[in-house]
């Protein structure tokens, strides 16, 4: 395990820093509303390194980080 890995996570207190696998983990409806809201995560075209930070894949597709880490705390 990575040793910055929050394993503590839950749904609602993800932050910028928050990996994609840690919130995925901690709250498995997020590729719902990743897919749905976003249009991230559904293909190959669209996918993102689970490793990555909510903020790098905010980064990669265009959006703003704070939007996308509201929508993934609100989702629980």
């Amino acid at each position: 395990m990575n040793p910055t890995q929050n394993t503590n996570t839950k749904p609602g207190q993800f932050t910028a820093k928050s990996t994609m696998l840690e919130c995925l983990t901690a709250d498995p409806s997020l590729g719902m509303v990743l897919m749905r809201d976003f249009h991230i995560g559904g293909c190959r075209n669209c996918g993102f390194d689970p490793h990555s930070s909510i903020e790098e894949v905010a980064q990669q597709n265009g959006i703003p980080t704070e939007r996308l880490l509201a929508a993934m705390n609100r989702s629980n």
